[in-house]
């Protein structure tokens, strides 16, 4: 009789969980520039929703090679931009350069850059601003840091893939 229970209980534990949507792993909000448009990198629906702490965590653990592979796999060869006083492209910014008024300017995407993202766009990653909140994590650090690797690895496996990225 105890085994029959025993049997029950696990058939009755691994039906609760084989039917329960498993949670992304890695779970980055992403949404499109100039839009209010939501969307994410996951090529999946999920139920979840954005929130900054774990938007914060999911940079931390993110893996940029498994991130773009994901990415090629789904045909998505966007860059990564960030929101600040307007989108920055890390790792294809074009550094400073002296306006007509002989003013420092900083350029926030080098002329080298202008057909890559002309051709495959971008996405935002959501939760960056230019607007500091002391209560949170420093976002806007991380998620540069995280679109500056992407970025640069985009471009080298767009390079390596050649003509195959014609949409």
């Amino acid at each position: 009789m105890k085994k029959a229970q025993l049997i029950i209980s696990m058939l009755f534990l691994l039906s609760f969980f084989s039917c329960r949507e498993p949670a992304p792993k890695n779970y980055i909000f992403f949404y499109k520039p100039y839009t209010g448009e939501d969307e994410t990198n996951l090529y999946q629906k999920t139920q979840l929703k954005f929130d900054y702490k774990t938007q914060y965590n999911n940079l931390k653990r993110a893996d940029v090679n498994s991130e773009i592979n994901n990415a090629i796999n789904h045909h998505d060869y966007r860059f990564i931009s960030i929101s600040g006083n307007s989108y920055l492209y890390p790792g294809l910014e074009g550094g400073y350069a002296k306006n007509k008024k002989g003013e420092k300017e900083f350029i926030f995407l080098a002329k080298k850059y202008e057909p890559y993202i002309t051709r495959y766009k971008t996405k935002v990653i959501e939760g960056t601003s230019d607007a500091a909140n002391a209560n949170l994590p420093p976002l806007q650090s991380l998620a540069y840091d995280y679109a500056q690797a992407y970025n640069k690895l985009l471009l080298l496996k767009i390079a390596e893939l050649g003509t195959k990225t014609e949409r």
